[in-house]
């Protein structure tokens, strides 16, 4: 299905996400054709609550409620959406998106562009990405409105961005589409092993595998009956390419003996199998697609299913770790001969979900959230945490209205009256206060001062040599107050790369000021990266793993936090929210005293 102009998926009704899709594109269509811009803003606000809400639209629309009762809704939309479930389009829409050329709405999407440029590369014959990729290399685009220099250098690095998604996905798309043919496949009773990069949890993911113990035939039949789901090639082929929401996948039929080891291959990355492969040579053996071979014959072809929520040893591949004299490394540690060569000194136990004991960075109504405060309590008490930081943002990032002194109070005393309500959770004050462009803080320090915790991000000015940008957020964390650094490198994937920074003296600053980093949990963010992570563990850096959740099923980012720290090879005891609230309460006071 087209996710950008297609409609609901078979006879599903629409998802908030595709809804909150269509009333953005809405709101873009309208900026292109010079329309209003405060009813621009009101609909992308509009798109953001919808994304975000925690029940059904479709459901709701669909059971006669009126949807105006919903914040940011009103009859308008209203009336969009319910045409847009119940018919799966929308006249206006259609109206719009027949007089817009497709690669114009493809182009003000592209970061740094947006509607005022668009038009201008349009009126200028630049009417797609590739015509605006061949107008930078031309270097003719500066003498256009609107595309100096820095302008121009800001779009190339948001291409290049974009360039690494092209055929990829991020690995939440991937975990969705997944889960979609794991729940048919559980359905009919196929056992099936998942390989490739999302089982090693990268978060950009170009090879998603799922292993079947079952015939090719079976499983192209299968894939054909699957409502959104488009099988490729001809029954028999083996694999069975597919595709799910935009994302490829291979079914790959095997016999039930194989699974295990085929799941191991298809796992990878090829790196890390050449270098299990040298250190097979060297005792006498060999590792093959389907085990590993030598003196006293085959091991590891008796394979049990995983899954992508636990990836986990499976019987086959314990073999061939044992035949090599190695523990077993978990998918995300598999990297290259580097993580054979740490493996053969002894492997971390690597933190789980299950150590998380509480969520330092999340988002309410207040500032750009979804949910209430109420809502997103009673949400992450139900997740068994022992404690959370409500940090919405400061005035400076622009997000409407954003919290200054007056409104911390506010939000104060409504936390206070929360709290009383859920006594078995510890709602801790706090705030994510910009970094701007001097490194100076966005509030005052004594209004820091009231708060629990303290969140500091760049939200802005990205366009700074490596050394301002490096002095920036140094001089942010010498802030005594500061607890806390957010998304370090800024990068968004797939959207804007990180900014020019430099990492090892800011860490080596986080570690001599005591100041944690943070592993931003959102999909788009996954920020810091592993290897960043990595540099934490090797430098002695306090961790923070956060969700950022902007509503109440954006909590599960979690779990993306987890795997990118287990992918840095992070411990428990690395990571400052998995310890009980009254040690987290001491840390937190660590620089005040």
């Amino acid at each position: 299905m087209d996710q950008t102009r297609g409609g609901q998926v078979g006879n599903e009704p629409p998802g908030n996400g595709e809804l909150g899709r269509r009333v953005a594109e809405l709101a873009d269509l309208i900026a292109l054709a010079g329309g209003d811009s405060h009813r621009v803003a009101h609909y992308r606000r509009a798109a953001t609550v919808i994304r975000r809400f925690h029940h059904s639209l479709a459901e709701i629309i669909l059971s006669g409620t009126d949807l105006t009762r919903v914040p940011g809704i009103g009859k308008g939309l209203a009336g969009f959406l319910g045409e847009l479930v119940r018919t799966g389009s929308a006249r206006r829409l259609e109206d719009y998106r027949a007089r817009t050329p497709r690669g114009i709405l493809d182009l003000m999407r592209v970061d740094g562009v947006g509607a005022t440029r668009a038009r201008t590369l349009r009126d200028a014959g630049v009417d797609s990405v590739e015509k605006l990729e061949a107008a930078l290399d031309g270097r003719w685009i500066h003498g256009l409105d609107g595309f100096g220099p820095s302008v121009a250098s800001h779009i190339r690095r948001s291409l290049e961005a974009r360039r690494a998604l092209r055929g990829k996905s991020l690995l939440s798309q991937a975990d969705r589409a997944v889960g979609r043919l794991t729940d048919v496949l559980e359905r009919r009773g196929i056992e099936f092993a998942i390989a490739g990069d999302i089982r090693r949890r990268t978060e950009i993911v170009a090879t998603t595998d799922i292993v079947c113990a079952a015939s090719s035939g079976a499983l192209w039949d299968l894939a054909s009956e699957c409502p959104g789901v488009r099988p490729g090639g001809a029954r028999g082929d083996n694999p069975v390419p597919i595709e799910v929401d935009d994302v490829c996948i291979r079914l790959v039929a095997v016999p039930r003996e194989l699974l295990g080891p085929i799941a191991h291959h298809l796992t990878g990355p090829p790196a890390y199998l050449d270098a299990l492969a040298a250190r097979a040579r060297r005792h006498g053996l060999e590792i093959t697609p389907t085990g590993i071979v030598g003196a006293g014959g085959t091991g590891g072809t008796d394979g049990t299913a995983t899954t992508a929520t636990d990836p986990g040893p499976v019987s086959g591949e314990s073999a061939i770790y044992e035949r090599l004299r190695l523990p077993w490394i978990p998918p995300e540690l598999r990297e290259d001969g580097t993580t054979v060569e740490r493996a053969e000194r002894g492997l971390p136990s690597l933190v789980t979900l299950d150590d998380i004991r509480g969520d330092l960075h999340l988002h309410t109504t207040r500032s750009d959230g979804a949910a209430t405060l109420r809502t997103m309590v009673e949400a992450a008490a139900a997740r068994g945490y022992e404690y959370i930081a409500v940090t919405d943002h400061s005035p400076s990032t622009g997000v409407v209205p954003g919290l200054d002194a007056a409104a911390l109070r506010a939000q104060a005393a409504e936390i206070a009256r929360v709290q009383r309500d859920f006594p078995g959770i510890a709602i801790l004050r706090g705030c994510e206060v910009d970094i701007l462009s001097d490194g100076s803080l966005d509030l005052d320090d004594e209004t820091l001062a009231t708060l629990d915790i303290v969140l500091v991000s760049v939200h802005s000015a990205f366009a700074m040599s490596r050394s301002r940008m490096t002095d920036r957020i140094v001089r942010a964390m010498e802030n005594p107050l500061v607890d806390v650094v957010c998304h370090l490198t800024g990068r968004k994937l797939g959207r804007r790369n990180p900014y020019p920074l430099d990492l090892e003296a800011v860490l080596e600053a986080a570690r001599d000021l005591e100041v944690a980093v943070e592993v931003n949990g959102s999909p788009r963010r996954l920020d810091l990266d592993h290897q960043g992570l990595w540099l934490c563990r090797e430098l002695g850096v306090r961790v923070v793993v956060n969700s950022d959740a902007h509503s109440v099923a954006r909590l599960d980012n979690m779990r993306y936090g987890i795997d990118q720290a287990r992918r840095g090879w992070l411990q428990a005891a690395e990571i400052a929210n998995t310890r009980e609230l009254r040690a987290l309460k001491q840390w937190l006071g660590r620089r005040r005293d």
